[in-house]
């Protein structure tokens, strides 16, 4: 009894302290103040640069920290010429590659690849067909997934391409369900995700996307449960089973220093901590085991930023706290169900199909919502930051 009951306290202590993680500040990246950048981790060195510096210029110099030591060290800049924002930054453990992103009005499909070893720079194989800026990506195995971005001046898509940085080749891959850019992407247990960013009339994503490579399918996960209908500029990354997102403005056009959890197990989103400093959205973002670190961005009074900041993240810890879901009866159902809420949940709902796209929506009349115009199959009613699996017969 004794030892079941201190088995408790811990878990109580350690959740507290998983919500009251704290941030250190460490020294500022060694270059100019910018946002738009992008990272990737190599032997224990998180190599930081491009984007869009103080003064509207363009960059294309890299520096590394070195995430032992927390100390700056700067390295080959890319070829002059080729400086860009809203890239794609990935490895595969021994090189560096930058994809795609803007330069001067023109959106890149070109791809580069860095050497540590030679500190050096080398053109692979471009992207077939558009340019993109602002993509989302992540990496399963040897292949970098280059998902959505923007292709013309205001013009989301939904292309996922994967690209072998073992065989230096493309290939185009089934589409997300949606249009979107300027979302966050991450991959952990042979699976990639997707959440936030806008489509091409502006409209905020809020949905948590699954990507399957040996299916080679995307399904919907999950919906975001914090303020705002989604967020653009913030990012993610994968510990473990968690998904850790970070920063970003909210559809209330509202930046903010929120990070954010999402266990893939038991499906529970968590708001882990707060970076009491400027709001900020469009920096870089990357993790060593259980520590989050971002550098650069830019303020809610657009004023680029050179800070850098660290959190430990006790990851798995929200695995403790339930999640309370929506109570659908019946289930299978064909024709009307009767929705359970829980307390302060909205009345409006969606309902979704597998692959995320809104079947019905509407406002909740008497906590019932007419089914019969949807074909037979597994769908997702969402009200809020609640869900559940609904089945229709």
């Amino acid at each position: 009894m004794k030892k079941a009951l201190l088995l408790l306290i811990t878990l109580i202590l350690l959740n507290k302290e998983y919500k009251a993680q704290t941030w250190a500040q460490l020294t500022d990246f060694p270059s100019n103040e910018r946002d738009d950048g992008t990272a990737f981790v190599i032997n224990n060195k998180a190599y930081c640069g491009s984007g869009l510096q103080v003064g509207w210029g363009l960059a294309g110099d890299f520096h590394y920290l070195d995430l032992g030591t927390e100390t700056w060290s700067t390295v080959a800049s890319m070829p002059a010429g080729k400086e860009r924002q809203y890239a794609c930054g990935f490895t595969d453990g021994t090189n560096g590659f930058v994809f795609g992103g803007e330069a001067f009005g023109s959106n890149l499909n070109d791809l580069w690849m860095y050497s540590p070893t030679t500190n050096s720079w080398t053109a692979m194989a471009s992207k077939p067909g558009n340019g993109v800026r602002g993509a989302s990506y992540f990496v399963i195995g040897n292949v970098a997934y280059i998902v959505g971005g923007a292709s013309a001046p205001n013009d989301a898509i939904n292309e996922v391409w994967a690209y072998d940085m073992s065989t230096n080749i493309w290939t185009q891959k089934n589409n997300l369900p949606i249009t979107n850019w300027r979302g966050g992407g991450a991959a952990t247990n042979g699976k990639g995700y997707l959440l936030y960013g806008m489509n091409s009339v502006y409209a905020y994503n809020r949905y948590l996307y699954e990507y399957d490579p040996l299916g080679d399918n995307w399904t919907y996960k999950s919906t975001f449960a914090g303020p705002g209908t989604g967020k653009v500029y913030a990012n993610m990354q994968a510990i473990n089973n968690d998904l850790v997102i970070f920063g970003g403005k909210d559809s209330l056009n509202a930046c903010n220093n929120q990070l954010w959890s999402y266990n893939l197990t038991n499906n529970t989103w968590l708001s882990v901590s707060t970076l009491t400093a400027t709001l900020r959205k469009g920096g870089m973002g990357f993790t060593n085991g259980g520590t989050y670190y971002y550098t650069c961005g830019i303020s809610q009074a657009d004023v680029r930023l050179k800070e850098t900041w660290k959190t430990a993240i006790s990851v798995g810890i929200n695995e403790f706290e339930k999640k309370e879901e929506l109570g659908i009866f019946p289930n299978p159902a064909s024709e009307t169900i009767t929705v359970s809420l829980p307390k302060n949940s909205r009345k409006n709902y969606e309902i979704l199909d597998a692959t995320g796209r809104i079947s019905i929506s509407g406002a909740l009349e008497n906590d019932k919502i007419n089914v019969s115009s949807l074909s037979p199959g597994l769908y997702f009613l969402v009200c809020g930051s609640h869900s559940s699996k609904l089945i229709i017969q």
